[in-house]
């Protein structure tokens, strides 16, 4: 594993910009916060590598307790991505470039810095201290304690009332949908955006995938928002035939809630 793990990382730091290189996204192999990426790059038909890298591979240590592949990236994170002139990390940054670069950061100024807003939005419903992310994640948790952090994150108990970080991110996306002044049905501007492709993916893939019922029965709205995003053409051909079979990496002792390849087809209805 570890001489397998020392030639990935070799392989990436070789990836640095220069004349026609091929496009190249380095994420770990679930869908994550690398889908927008994906589907954006499937969607425009572009020709790019992919190094998936696993769990277990990313989290793989020298003698010495070095991090081989964290620290391959400036700020220890995936994704990464390196075309011809740039290399850069954080999944939002690559939205915007990739965005600029297809057409998809609206049509004007004003709805690019909408779009960047729903990017922040989209990171603050998964890593911030209210998100998603770290109330999925019960690893050397006791249960009581992963319990409670459940509640609160669901409005149950008296930290519920405090958090209620499912219901209160989703009425975030909700009042964007509802500031778009088009009323395109999209949640920026008239056209499909890097910001339809994020929001997608963090509600249908991560927020109604976590608790389907509250979210089909208390955001009715969102849920058809999601359903007319998967109604796009090359978004349906990716779900149907290129997305990962899980959200999360497939090891139930880490997180708490797990979602099957059958169960992320079910979360919209495909064209």
């Amino acid at each position: 594993m570890k001489s397998d793990v020392g030639g990935l990382a070799t392989a990436i730091d070789g990836l640095i910009p220069s004349a026609g290189r091929k496009p190249t996204l380095v994420y770990f192999n679930v869908i994550g916060i690398g889908w927008p990426i994906r589907c954006l790059l499937h969607i425009n038909d572009v020709d790019y590598d992919y190094i998936p890298v696993t769990f277990k591979q990313w989290m793989c240590r020298t003698s010495d307790g070095h991090q081989l592949l964290k620290s391959t990236t400036t700020n220890g994170h995936l994704p990464l991505y390196v075309d011809s002139e740039v290399r850069i990390g954080e999944n939002s940054l690559i939205l915007s470039r990739l965005g600029q670069q297809t057409g998809a950061m609206g049509g004007n100024a004003a709805d690019a810095l909408a779009i960047e807003q729903v990017l922040a939005q989209c990171n603050d419903a998964l890593f911030h201290w209210s998100g998603l992310f770290s109330v999925n994640i019960h690893y050397n948790l006791p249960p009581e304690v992963s319990q409670a952090r459940l509640d609160a994150f669901m409005g149950r108990g008296a930290w519920g009332v405090v958090a209620d970080g499912f219901r209160n991110n989703l009425r975030a996306f909700r009042r964007f949908l509802e500031a778009n002044v088009s009323r395109s049905g999209f949640i920026v501007g008239s056209q499909l955006s890097v910001a339809d492709l994020a929001a997608f993916n963090v509600l249908c893939n991560w927020y109604k995938a976590f608790d389907r019922e509250v979210f089909s029965t208390e955001f009715p709205d969102l849920d058809a928002y999601i359903h007319r995003v998967a109604m796009f053409p090359g978004v349906a051909d990716y779900i149907r035939n290129v997305q990962e079979p899980t959200v999360w990496f497939d090891m139930p002792d880490v997180a708490l809630r797990l979602t099957s390849k059958s169960e992320l087809m079910g979360l919209v209805q495909l064209p």
